[in-house]
């Protein structure tokens, strides 16, 4: 029998959990043909054959949260994703997707949308549909399993106000949902902290997902408080998974701020005591103690109704300035600058801005003279809020126990970035170039917080599972020939807060549909990726 690549004699994890074994993988038309024990494999002549001994070689890992969609049409090479073994992103989350996108309100859509590139691609609209067929023609390097976004719904047939949805406007939403998840969506997701999608009531959320239950839809959710109020947004969680019918996710599970610290195992046990009464509740994590989102998430959610963000004078008023410092002194909303302190908060890209790159909010208000409210109005005003922060906000004790739990996959919270251009501008997360990297060596290889193959499986198999991406996630005949192939004893994320955009190491092949991606460590331009469609749509 023929084959196309014949990789020998690495420790072979599959994915599956089960404990690694040296052994052959043969690849044949993009699928796995064979992967099993050495010496069950005749010599191939026309083969490309890849000496593995003393290397890893496992499925091509799935990152179970991030955003390669906000940058796909701009940077489908995504070398930063495939650098570090990702072969699948599960996407279009936080209740932001790259479709559906309607006509209406587009022009504001278009000024409040976060994480603006200067080079970036026209935003038109466009259904689920259109994208799909768009982003497989034009190709890109991952693979993605796509959501949508409630925020692009409610864009559409609300806007950006704070109020219930009418009974025309939620057919309105249904519709475009129920079209969506017919052309292949995976389900819905919120951003439960982010204007607008926080403006929608659980009742407009558990309608919603009446419409993805049906297709075994998932209900993925950026809660709307990951700090004091974690309790109740779980709770949420787990009354719009139960009353719909739907199963449910938790994004990115977190107990942020000291205060909220220990708060683990009352998550943990607040989702298995859901699961023991049948709802079907999962979460994932990314590897870190620190996330990052936009700066303009620090104001209250009032003034981002106005949607003044961008606009420095008018938040200057003495009437609006006083309203934003007297709301970030309270506490009945997801208070970032409250629940984590001014100088655990870092801008991370400030739209060329390099005085105010790498530091913190404490930090630039002391070098203004001013105080906190005012820092960050300043630099949202001089970035036309196109501001990114990091925020150091969790503790290893809690990171290491969600990581652990049975129901966990792993993600990385991730965009699509090169290690140049504008994607890589400013100081980044580290976890956009290394979070993989960093799991593999610091949790699983050095920590040994779980066996390798346990840890494997939570990225490859597990969330292929939870997700329902089929034909991925192992090493098994007739798969995807997606592989990771990885040095043991050198793989490390290199990049660090101060400097993110550093290849890791240790990687050393990454094959996508059978075709390296990454060559003896170098990144080689292909795109085999494609929007996947859900169990139902295939």
């Amino acid at each position: 029998m023929n084959y196309d690549v014949l990789i020998r004699g690495g420790l072979i994890v599959d994915g599956s959990g089960k404990p690694g074994y040296q052994g052959d993988v043969a690849v044949r038309d993009g699928k796995i043909a064979y992967a099993g024990p050495s010496g069950k494999i005749d010599g191939q002549d026309n083969a490309r054959v890849i000496p593995a001994e003393g290397l890893v070689v496992c499925p091509g890992l799935i990152d179970a949260h991030c955003h390669t969609d906000m940058y796909a049409k701009d940077c489908p090479d995504a070398e930063g994703k495939i650098m570090q073994g990702v072969t699948t992103d599960v996407c279009g989350l936080c209740g932001d997707s790259p479709a559906p996108i309607g006509q209406d309100n587009l022009e504001e859509y278009v000024k409040r949308k976060e994480y603006r590139l200067p080079d970036a691609s026209p935003i038109r609209p466009c259904s689920f549909a259109e994208y799909r067929d768009w982003m497989n023609r034009s190709g890109n390097t991952t693979n993605m399993a796509l959501f949508v976004g409630n925020a692009n719904l409610r864009v559409d047939a609300v806007g950006y106000g704070n109020r219930a949805a009418s009974p025309g406007e939620l057919d309105r939403m249904k519709g475009m949902l129920r079209e969506s998840m017919e052309a292949g969506a995976y389900g819905l997701s919120t951003g439960l902290t982010y204007v607008p999608s926080m403006f929608a009531s659980r009742e407009e959320l558990t309608a919603l997902s009446r419409v993805i239950a049906p297709f075994g839809g998932i209900y993925n959710s950026h809660m709307r408080d990951e700090a004091d109020r974690v309790q109740e947004s779980i709770q949420e969680v787990i009354a719009i998974a139960r009353d719909s019918g739907c199963r449910g996710h938790i994004s990115h599970l977190k107990a942020s701020g000291a205060a909220n610290h220990g708060k683990s195992e009352m998550c943990l046990e607040l989702i298995h005591r859901a699961v023991d009464q049948g709802v079907d509740i999962t979460f994932d994590v990314y590897p870190y103690t620190a996330g990052s989102c936009g700066l303009r998430t620090l104001l209250p959610p009032e003034i981002l109704e106005l949607g003044l963000e961008d606009d420095y004078e008018a938040m200057k008023n003495p009437q609006i300035l006083g309203r934003i410092r007297g709301r970030l002194g309270e506490a009945d909303w997801d208070n970032m600058l409250k629940n984590f302190g001014s100088g655990n908060i870092v801008v991370s890209a400030a739209g060329g801005n390099m005085r105010y790159e790498g530091k913190s909010i404490r930090e630039i208000g002391e070098s203004l003279g001013v105080d906190d409210a005012e820092a960050v109005i300043k630099v949202l005003g001089d970035t036309g809020a196109n501001a990114g922060i990091v925020y150091h906000a969790l503790c290893e004790g809690d990171l290491r126990r969600f990581m652990k739990d049975p129901l966990c996959t792993i993600g990385t919270d991730a965009f699509a970035r090169s290690y140049t251009g504008s994607t890589a501008a400013g100081k980044p997360h580290p976890r956009n170039y290394g979070g993989f990297a960093r799991m593999i060596r610091k949790y699983l290889l050095d920590e040994r917080l779980l066996p390798l193959e346990a840890g494997i499986r939570k990225m490859t198999s597990l969330p292929a599972e939870h997700f329902g991406i089929a034909g991925r996630g192992l090493l098994k005949s007739g798969y995807e020939a997606d592989v990771m192939i990885f040095d043991p004893e050198k793989i490390r994320e290199t990049g660090t807060f101060e400097r993110p955009a550093v290849q890791p190491e240790g990687i050393v092949w990454v094959f996508i549909s059978g075709e390296a991606a990454v060559e003896r460590g170098v990144f080689r331009p292909v795109r085999r990726g494609r929007v996947l469609g859900s169990p139902v749509f295939r």
